[in-house]
């Protein structure tokens, strides 16, 4: 009886949590691509999707290599027009309609080698993963030395955060339920993975209305936030470069030389003389006496 009494309340808190996230949780990443598919079409998902390719412009001016990879919630976006790195490819798991796909894949498995991939531009894909941490792991895993990556994600300290938070209250679209991710615990990680942040950009200012009047008429909003370098974007970007240095081993200098053809010891006849045989040999007023049989 009493042990009832004490796996009682664990097991509420476990149910609990189990219908909480499966009322509020984020879902798997593939059964939201079609919901956030067809959002990122609508006027607020194509004024944000605007901002964003901005600053992900800005960001791959600095970043060269020769190979680039997308991870995005939509295979249909490209964001990676303006690079000057020619071979850009998109993994995505699932298959879309006018997507430029490369190959299906699961983002927490990612196919490659690893320090395979110059750079690597995440689209949201940490705020609807069910594991963040692993997949910005698995990320870093693919990049090489001083290779980059561009994470774009949702601020959760914003009108936006808070506009969202509401709306998963009432909504249960896969739109508004992501990871509430914030900026700082992101550059923790990054920290944790030897990635360095080079560059941090906030944009979106304005609240997410749908109407496609008001996000024209606010548009001031936009232009005086960025001006007074407002905190409270709605998305933020980040640019980070993996400092990780692969060392060469250096063998030992005596490891260079080789022993010429017969001058190398191979037998060794007895232990080497004492300091005290060695001293009685070279003195001359030392006799030795020999045991005879």
């Amino acid at each position: 009886m009493h042990r009832k009494l004490i796996k009682a309340p664990h097991r509420l808190f476990i149910r609990f949590s189990s219908l909480w996230k499966k009322r509020f949780g984020v879902l798997p990443m593939r059964e939201s691509i079609a919901d956030l598919t067809e959002w990122f079409e609508s006027p607020l998902g194509n004024a944000l999707l605007k901002e964003e390719k901005e600053a992900v412009a800005d960001g791959l001016q600095t970043v060269f290599g020769y190979h680039l990879l997308q991870l995005g919630v939509s295979g249909r976006i490209d964001l990676t027009e303006e690079s000057r790195i020619s071979h850009r490819f998109v993994l995505h798991p699932q298959v879309e309609q006018n997507q430029r796909l490369s190959a299906l894949v699961d983002f927490n498995h990612l196919p490659l080698g690893s320090e395979s991939i110059d750079a690597v531009v995440l689209h949201h894909s940490l705020d609807y993963s069910q594991s963040p941490h692993h997949l910005l792991r698995e990320t870093t895993r693919i990049l090489i030395p001083r290779g980059h990556i561009i994470v774009v994600g949702f601020n959760p300290w914003s009108p936006w955060g808070i506009c969202t938070s509401l709306a998963r209250i009432f909504k249960s679209k896969a739109r508004w339920r992501f990871q509430y991710l914030r900026l700082g615990r992101l550059l923790d990680w990054l920290t944790l993975l030897d990635m360095e942040p080079v560059a941090i950009y906030k944009g979106f200012f304005r609240p997410p209305l749908p109407q496609e009047n008001a996000i024209k008429h606010l548009q001031w909003i936009e232009r005086w936030s960025k001006r007074l370098h407002s905190p409270w974007g709605g998305f933020y970007m980040v640019v980070a470069r993996k400092d990780h240095i692969p060392l060469t081993p250096i063998k030992p200098a005596w490891q260079k030389y080789r022993p010429l053809p017969g001058m190398a010891v191979t037998r060794i006849l007895g232990p080497a003389p004492g300091l005290r045989s060695y001293l009685r040999m070279r003195s001359p007023f030392i006799t030795t006496h020999y045991n005879r049989v």
